[in-house]
C-alpha cells in the first residue's frame, strides 16, 4: 500500500501540470484581460479624472508598457514556466484588481468555502449510507416509497430556488411570524469581535445551517439510489444465502458481510463530491452573501484577474488529485481484500 501512496504521489506531478497548464493556455487566450482594463479606464473615465483622448501611437506605446509590467509580452510557455517557479516558493503574485498579494485573497475566501463544504460532505455520505441501507432492507415499504418521492422532488429542484425558498422560510417572517430563525446572509454578525469563543461557535454555526442544507440536497438522491442499488445487488449474492443459511442474525450479516461490499460503488465518486463541495458553490454562496471561492472564481474571471484564478486553479487541482488518492485508500479501509501492490 506504502509503495501505491508513493506511486500515486508521482503520477500527481505531471497531472498537476497538465491541469494547470491547460487551465493558464485557456485563460490567457480569453478576450480582455488586467491590459484592456486598464486602458478602459484612462480612455473611457474609469478614474476621478474622467477619460482622456488617446492617439493610436500613444495606445500602442501604453499597450506594450503594459503588457511587459504585467508580464505578458512574452509566449505563454514561458509565461507558465514562470508561474512555476514563482508558485513554488508559494509566491502566486498580485492581484490585478485589489494590488494585494494574490495569496491573501484566496486565504480569506478558502475558510468560507471549507467552512460549510466539508460538514456538507460528511454529511451527504452519512445520511445517504443510512438511508439507502433503510431503503434497500425496507425495499417497496411506504418508507421506501415515501422517500424516494421526496427525494426526486428535492433533485429536480434547482439550488437557486432551493436557497431562495429557505431564506424567505427561515430568515424573514413572512411566511411564519416570527420566523427570522437564522441571519439573512453573510458569514458572521457584525459584532462577531466581541463575542466570546463559544459565541462565536454558535454564530458561525447559525451563519452556515442554511447554506449547507442547501448544498446537501444536490447529491442526496444519486448517492442513496446508489446505496440502496448496491445492497440490494450484495443481498441477493451467494455468500450471503450462505451466511443466512448458517444461522448468523439478520443484523450480522448486513452490517459485516453486505455493508462493506455495497459502499464499494460510493468510493468511486469521492474524490469528485469533495472537490466539488470545497471549491464552493457559486449559486448558494451568492443567494446567501458568502465571500467563498466560488464568488471568487467568478470576480476574478470577470475582471480577467489572472494570479487569483490560478491560485484558485492550484487549490482545485490539488483537492481534486487529493479526492482521487483519498477515494483509492478508501478502498482498502472498506474492503482490506484490494490490493494495489501489483498496480503499475
Amino acid at each position: 500500500m506504502f509503495a501505491y501512496l508513493i506511486r500515486r504521489l508521482m503520477t500527481m506531478i505531471p497531472m498537476f501540470f497538465l491541469m494547470t497548464g491547460v487551465y493558464f493556455a485557456v485563460q490567457n487566450y480569453l478576450p480582455g484581460g488586467p491590459v484592456q482594463e486598464v486602458l478602459a479606464r484612462i480612455q473611457f473615465g474609469g478614474g476621478d479624472g474622467g477619460g482622456r483622448s488617446m492617439s493610436v501611437d500613444d495606445i500602442a506605446k501604453l499597450k506594450a508598457e503594459l503588457e511587459k509590467q504585467y508580464g505578458l509580452d512574452k509566449p505563454v510557455p514561458v509565461r507558465y514556466w514562470n508561474w512555476l517557479k514563482k508558485i513554488a516558493v508559494l509566491d502566486f503574485g498580485d492581484s490585478t484588481a485589489t494590488r494585494e498579494p494574490a495569496i491573501h485573497t484566496i486565504a480569506e475566501r478558502v475558510p468560507i468555502s471549507v467552512g460549510f463544504g466539508i460538514p456538507g460532505f460528511f454529511l451527504t455520505y452519512i445520511v445517504c449510507i443510512f438511508l439507502g441501507m433503510a431503503k434497500a432492507l425496507k425495499d417497496g415499504s411506504r418508507l421506501d416509497i415515501g422517500s424516494s418521492v421526496g427525494l426526486f422532488v428535492a433533485y429536480s429542484i434547482p439550488p437557486l430556488v432551493v436557497s431562495v425558498v429557505l431564506l424567505l422560510v427561515f430568515c424573514t417572517d413572512r411566511v411564519f411570524p416570527g420566523g427570522a430563525w437564522f441571519p439573512l446572509g453573510g458569514a458572521r454578525s457584525d459584532d462577531w469581535d466581541s463575542f466570546t469563543f463559544v459565541q462565536k461557535c454558535v454564530d458561525y454555526a447559525r451563519h452556515m445551517f442554511l447554506p449547507v442544507a442547501a448544498s446537501l440536497l444536490g447529491g442526496f438522491t444519486f448517492l442513496t439510489m446508489l446505496m440502496k442499488n448496491s445492497l440490494l445487488d450484495v443481498l441477493s449474492s451467494d455468500f450471503i444465502r450462505t451466511a443466512r443459511a448458517k444461522g448468523l442474525p439478520e443484523r450480522r450479516v448486513v452490517m459485516k458481510h453486505a455493508l462493506r461490499n455495497a459502499i464499494l460503488p460510493l468510493m468511486v465518486g469521492l474524490g469528485g463530491f469533495l472537490s466539488a463541495f470545497v471549491a464552493g458553490s457559486i449559486v448558494i454562496e451568492s443567494v446567501f452573501g458568502l465571500p467563498g471561492m466560488g464568488r471568487l472564481m467568478i470576480e476574478s474571471l470577470n475582471s480577467r484577474d489572472y494570479n487569483v484564478l490560478m491560485g484558485v486553479a492550484v487549490i482545485q487541482s490539488g483537492v481534486v488529485m487529493f479526492g482521487q488518492l483519498m477515494s483509492d485508500v478508501a478502498y482498502v479501509l472498506v474492503d482490506p481484500r484490494i490490493d494495489f501492490s501489483g498496480r503499475g
